[in-house]
């Protein structure tokens, strides 16, 4: 039997940050979500502390992983570089493990090929919200990249259908493609959610690779 963690998810009321949140309590974690308000149908076993992320110190201070699900849109946009730059340097302070939730145009068609965003960009009439915080989830893994802290991190990017408006379903299953994107038979790149979720709470209780970027999907 795993033991249980202390884990903090920094945004744990958005679409991923939520779902890692329902499958960590479900697994007997000691969960806390940090988020601006509390949501109005709390997931049972979950602690919520509603505060900027400049309030979540003691939160994090205590936690055995920190997991960033933090949404750089709104009034948040061009936040997440220095918010996650910011919770590498905490978790590398307290000996925590760090776990970002990721975009999917960060992963590579091939091995050694450039990453989507740097060699494809995105096609005409994506909203310019999309690019730009693809681009700062860029910016945040080649400084995981670069880091020289010795944080153990891990960029969990997911499939390219994976959000609120294309939840899936609980299939029970993934595929890890390290940098590498994955497609099905069909050509299609998906995860849902709680899949999604399962994949980052195994990490978490198996890990099987550090300071690394994977990506899940079908």
């Amino acid at each position: 039997m795993t033991a249980a963690k202390r884990i903090t998810i920094i945004g744990g009321t958005g679409y991923a940050g939520s779902a890692i949140a329902r499958e960590a309590a479900k697994r007997g974690h000691k969960v806390t979500s940090v988020s601006r308000s509390v949501p109005p149908e709390p997931i049972a076993g979950v602690t919520y502390v509603a505060s900027g992320i400049e309030g979540a110190g003691a939160s994090i201070a205590d936690a055995d992983v920190i997991v960033g699900a933090f949404s750089p849109r709104g009034t948040n946009r061009g936040a997440l570089v220095k918010v996650y730059a910011d919770l590498a340097k905490q978790a590398a302070d307290t000996g925590a493990r760090l776990i970002l939730v990721g975009g999917f145009s960060c992963l590579r068609r091939t091995t050694g090929a450039p990453r989507m965003l740097e060699a494809e960009g995105f096609p005409d009439g994506v909203p310019a919200e999309i690019v730009a915080e693809a681009q700062e989830n860029l910016d945040v893994l080649n400084n995981l990249l670069a880091d020289t802290t010795g944080v153990d991190w891990l960029f969990v990017s997911p499939a390219m259908e994976f959000s609120a408006w294309q939840p899936g379903e609980d299939r029970g299953r993934y595929r890890i493609g390290d940098e590498v994107a994955l497609f099905d038979e069909n050509g299609k790149s998906a995860i849902s959610g709680v899949d999604y979720a399962r994949a980052v709470l195994d990490e978490i209780e198996h890990p099987t690779r550090q300071r690394a970027q994977i990506g899940v999907a079908y």
